[in-house]
């Protein structure tokens, strides 16, 4: 059992959130210096399965967007340590898992394309356009 607690808050609703994962790279040259601009905003996470349709749906429409927020508690699991914040999110991969051997919940993975991405208070934002 896990000593920290996330959680993830999306259109009044709160999941509990199982793995987190988000990255950024920048392409480098030959010698590792950076060329360009910071390139990311992608989520990767995994939560426990609600019985609704919420993530499905959203996955399957190519033109849906949504905002929410992954709150990640400290220890005393009363006191938030970090928000991070999406807007403009795409589901651009889902999956559903169900295991009866082990005793671990249902679960959903989500890979959510970030128009804007914040990090406590650092801001990024992906250059394309939202149709």
């Amino acid at each position: 059992m896990s000593s920290f607690l996330a959680k993830l808050e999306m259109e009044g609703d709160t999941y509990n959130v199982l793995q987190c994962k988000y990255d950024f790279y920048q392409n480098i040259d030959n010698a590792g210096k950076p060329q360009g601009s910071c390139k990311g905003g992608k989520i990767l996470l995994t939560i426990e399965s609600s019985g609704k349709p919420t993530f499905i749906e959203w996955m399957l429409s190519s033109e849906k967007t949504k905002d929410a927020v992954i709150v990640f508690y400290r220890r005393d699991a009363m006191s938030k340590l970090q928000e991070v914040k999406f807007e403009k999110g795409y589901c651009i991969e889902f999956s559903e898992e169900f295991d009866a051997i082990n005793d671990q919940p249902m679960k959903i993975k989500l890979l959510i394309s970030a128009k804007k991405l914040s990090i406590c208070t650092v801001g990024f934002e992906n250059s394309w356009k939202i149709s």
